[in-house]
C-alpha cells in the first residue's frame, strides 16, 4: 500500500522521496491505474536528473517488475552509463530473449509530475524522459 494512503501527508511524502533520492541517488514512483486500457499503471524515476540523465518510465508492469527494471537501469547511470534511445540493454537483462528498449518520451510533465516537481526549472521545459518498452510477449507484463 502507499505511503499516503497509509497516513502519510503529501509534505511528508515529498520529504521520504527526498531522503531516498539522497540516501540511493533516486527514487521510484509507481502509479497505479485505473483499469482502463488508456490508464495503465506505470512507474517512473525520480532522481536521474541529479545526474544529468534522462528520467526512465514504464508501463503495465507491476509494482514488483516496475522496481526491478527500473532499479537495474537507476543502477547503470549512478555508475557512470548513458543510455538513449535504441540502445542495446542485453546486458542488463542476462539470460532474457527479449531486454526490452529504450525509447524517447515525448513530454514527461504528463506523467512524471514528482520528477518535474523536483528538477524542472521554473518556466522551463519539462525534464527528459526513456520509456523502458518491455514487448507485451514478454513474462515481465503484466496481461491487460
Amino acid at each position: 500500500m502507499c505511503k499516503m494512503c497509509l497516513g502519510m501527508t503529501s509534505r511528508e511524502y515529498v520529504g521520504y522521496v527526498r531522503d531516498t533520492i539522497l540516501r540511493h541517488g533516486w527514487a521510484i514512483q509507481y502509479v497505479t491505474g485505473d483499469g482502463e486500457p488508456e490508464n495503465p499503471e506505470f512507474a517512473y524515476t525520480v532522481g536521474m536528473s541529479r545526474w544529468d540523465h534522462p528520467e526512465f518510465i514504464c508501463f503495465r508492469m507491476c509494482p514488483e517488475h516496475a522496481g526491478r527494471s527500473l532499479n537495474r537501469l537507476a543502477e547503470a547511470v549512478v555508475s557512470g552509463r548513458r543510455f538513449d534511445e535504441g540502445d542495446d540493454l542485453a546486458d542488463l537483462f542476462p539470460g532474457s530473449s527479449d531486454p526490452g528498449e529504450l525509447l524517447r518520451f515525448p513530454d514527461s510533465s504528463t506523467h512524471l509530475h514528482l520528477a518535474n516537481d523536483f528538477y524542472r526549472p521554473a518556466g522551463g521545459r519539462p525534464v527528459p524522459a526513456l520509456q523502458f518498452y518491455f514487448p507485451s510477449t514478454s513474462p515481465l507484463v503484466r496481461p491487460g
